[in-house]
């Protein structure tokens, strides 16, 4: 399906090569600094020093912010082959958010001083990062116009349409992805309520456009789900 495509980034570099070599020498990736970690480990706490960068070998990780008593935001969702905490070569000194892994997951870690050296050295990894942080910023920009912008049902589906297209499989006409967030967890990233979550959920489910359990979404009809983000 041709808009359920690998991220722009992985077209650009093999992270791989850099963070997780797992096709060079073994003696060498037996060397790279790597962290296993159960769903629910902490990678970093906000305020931690800011130096290092992580790659996701296997699993998923969550970002996000405790801006007040209310509850967390959950900033970003991501998957194998995604880097985070790049911040810290450009200038980040403690940590502004934290990383969570919300599935049992493998990540490869470089030292700041490591990734500055790939920067000067390796043309290809340094436009990739300038590029990555440039389109970070413009996500967070389309994500806050959809906060004010967007209804919450709208909201809603956006979010499942982002994984799907990050992550969806699609076997006979069925795109199916990981559902790795609870309703309060999509409820924070997508600045709805829980309650709310749970009746789109259900609404969609009884329109024949979405099945789901705890582990996957199941989008029946893409086009269709699609075109709820459609304005009339």
């Amino acid at each position: 399906m041709s808009n359920l495509t690998r991220f722009w980034y992985l077209e650009e570099v093999d992270l791989f090569e850099y963070f997780c070599p797992i096709n060079g020498a073994a003696e060498d990736y037996e060397k790279m600094a790597k962290r296993y970690l159960k769903k629910g480990d902490f990678i970093y706490l906000t305020d931690d020093d800011s130096d290092k960068v992580f790659f996701i070998h296997e699993g998923a990780v969550k970002i996000a912010t405790m801006p007040n008593d209310n509850g967390e935001m959950v900033r970003a969702i991501l998957q194998p082959g995604e880097i985070f905490g790049e911040l810290s070569i450009f200038g980040e000194e403690k940590r502004m958010e934290y990383a969570q892994a919300i599935e049992n997951s493998m990540i490869c870690i470089l030292e700041r001083e490591a990734v500055v050296s790939l920067m000067r050295d390796v043309k290809p990894f340094r436009e990739f990062l300038n590029k990555l942080v440039g389109q970070r910023v413009i996500y967070t920009q389309k994500r806050l116009e959809s906060m004010l912008f967007k209804d919450a049902r709208t909201r809603i589906v956006d979010y499942i349409l982002e994984q799907a297209q990050k992550v969806g499989r699609v076997k006979r006409g069925i795109v199916t992805l990981p559902n790795y967030l609870t309703h309060q967890e999509i409820a924070s990233y997508t600045g709805t309520s829980r309650q709310t979550v749970t009746t789109v959920l259900n609404q969609l489910r009884d329109e024949e456009l979405l099945e789901f359990d705890r582990k996957k979404f199941m989008i029946m009809n893409l086009e269709s789900l699609e075109a709820q983000t459609t304005p009339d």
